[in-house]
């Protein structure tokens, strides 16, 4: 048999035998398509820098969803506005751009003015409990019908991921609101509307200039969580803290719905039911880890932290009152601010 025959003879050989291996990776793997899963890569934007905590909370929660779809789902993480600018989170999700953002929503609010219901002191109860209750019996959906309305078709809001309450840090201590007469004071949103109304002068700037504007003396003050006031240092100057209450800063998990048709259908439900699991996480871990610096700025820092006694706490609720009754007036000619209304009110009563 000449060498040219001989290795046809071979390669015809090693043919067949692949051949009648084939059935027997079927047999064992339930499928040729099965014995390589597809995987599909979600990913998740966000603008606050890696390692951040919101980020890493949220990369532990997205990594159970990872392990319940035995790897079929993986997240891919882009922190600091990489993929999408901070103020296109929302369209960025409803192109597809992302599957998922964690954001504050009242980046919004001058295109939907609902949005602004998270600086509007109506927290009446004073407790995150409440807010959060509020959101899961249904302020989500009506958040979510007002992207839709805004021609963001494919964005859902999942949860609540961090919600902080709003305290004031001064130079001096403050415990009811006619303490704030004159105080120079970067506030946000309507919160800013009931300091102008009780007599202090709210500066708007991002909390990126009020360092600066705290060594210039262009502010005396500032509201925010204790935690992200914490973090920034910017209790060296601001020795007093008021846990006022009014409001808190939150944050929501958004997801685009439609992507997931793309997904294996094992992994649709699990991926959906993730998204709120995720969000849940995160509050969690940002609920430990501001315990942990309330519990710490007093040695590190020398803050004293001022808890308004209930007679405090009604004077404050009363001197949130104009701002709240303007908030309402405009659900007059805005429907899902007034529905949202009824789901803040059925947790945190007016009186």
């Amino acid at each position: 048999m000449s060498e040219q025959i001989w290795k046809a003879v071979q390669h015809a050989a090693t043919r067949a035998v692949v051949a009648a291996a084939v059935p027997l990776v079927i047999g064992l793997g339930g499928g040729y398509a099965s014995s390589v899963e597809a995987q599909t890569v979600l990913k998740a934007a966000f603008y606050q820098p890696a390692g951040h905590p919101i980020v890493e909370l949220t990369k532990e929660g997205l990594a159970k969803i990872e392990k319940e779809t035995e790897g079929r789902v993986k997240f891919a993480i882009y922190p600091s506005s990489t993929l999408v600018p901070t103020a296109e989170m929302a369209s960025g999700v409803d192109d597809g751009t992302a599957f998922l953002a964690v954001w504050y929503m009242p980046y919004m609010s001058k295109t939907i003015p609902l949005f602004d219901i998270e600086t509007v002191p109506v927290w009446t109860a004073g407790t995150c409990k409440a807010i959060i209750d509020a959101y899961d019996a249904g302020l989500s959906d009506v958040y979510t019908e007002a992207l839709k309305r805004q021609g963001l078709q494919n964005v859902k809001v999942a949860g609540v991921t961090q919600c902080l309450p709003r305290v004031l840090a001064a130079r001096h201590e403050v415990r009811t609101p006619s303490d704030t007469k004159g105080l120079k004071v970067r506030s946000v949103g309507s919160e800013a509307d009931m300091f102008k109304a009780i007599g202090a002068s709210p500066v708007n700037m991002t909390m990126d200039q009020a360092y600066e504007a705290l060594s210039r003396g262009i502010i005396d003050g500032i509201t925010n969580a204790f935690m992200m006031i914490y973090e920034r240092g910017q209790l060296e100057p601001l020795k007093h803290v008021t846990n006022v209450n009014l409001t808190s800063v939150l944050m929501h998990l958004i997801y685009n719905p439609s992507m997931l048709s793309k997904l294996d259908p094992r992994d649709r439900a699990i991926v959906e039911k993730g998204m709120k699991d995720v969000a849940a996480h995160v509050r969690a871990g940002l609920d430990k880890r501001s315990a942990e610096t309330i519990a710490s700025a007093p040695g590190k820092f020398g803050t004293v932290i001022y808890v308004p006694t209930e007679a405090d706490r009604k004077q404050w609720n009363q001197a949130a009152d104009a701002t709240r009754k303007a908030f309402e007036a405009r659900g007059e000619k805005d429907p899902l601010i007034k529905k949202a209304l009824t789901y803040v009110y059925q947790f945190n009563p007016k009186q």
